[in-house]
């Protein structure tokens, strides 16, 4: 129930294991800058949820959803169904812990960073992007969006 003079939350973070002791943190405050770079492709009231877990479960998932027997860095479930509050639920974006500490650490980047660019990609596939149809758009989003964004993200080629 929509309680009058309350705002609503538009990020729902949960964390699931124990390997991100300060996860949310990192998503929310990184968020708050990203949807002013995004605001022109967020509708006007809106809900996504973000939830961190171990490798087991995204590996699931990734076999569950897409038919992949293997570990992922995140997933995307995008949605847009209308809630009983009035907002757009964009999905769900699951990011895999562990994963992404293995990633951070084989390119050289700090866990903080890679989990912001997980959360990163999973948005804009919540708003439609798909890297692996849309000709380089996703990836050419992305890239502007890390520049326009830094200090969270180094700046390198990708």
């Amino acid at each position: 129930m929509r309680i009058p003079g309350k705002k609503m939350s538009e990020l729902d973070v949960s964390i699931e294991v124990s390997c991100c002791k300060n996860c949310q943190e990192i998503i929310e405050e990184f968020w708050k800058k990203l949807k002013k770079e995004i605001s022109s492709m967020l509708p006007e009231s809106f809900f996504l949820e973000v939830s961190i877990v171990g490798d087991e479960e995204i590996k699931s998932l990734n076999k569950h959803y897409r038919g992949k027997d293997y570990v992922t860095d995140v997933l995307s479930f995008e949605d847009g169904d209308t809630l009983p509050d009035g907002r757009v639920f964009l999905g769900s974006i699951v990011i895999a812990c562990e994963r992404a500490k293995k990633q951070a650490e084989e390119i050289g980047n700090s866990f903080e960073e890679e989990l912001r660019f997980l959360f990163l990609h999973g948005v804009l596939h919540l708003l439609g992007f798909d890297h692996e149809t849309d000709n380089g758009e996703m990836l050419r989003m992305q890239k502007d969006l890390k520049k326009k964004l830094n200090p969270f993200f180094t700046l390198s080629e990708d």
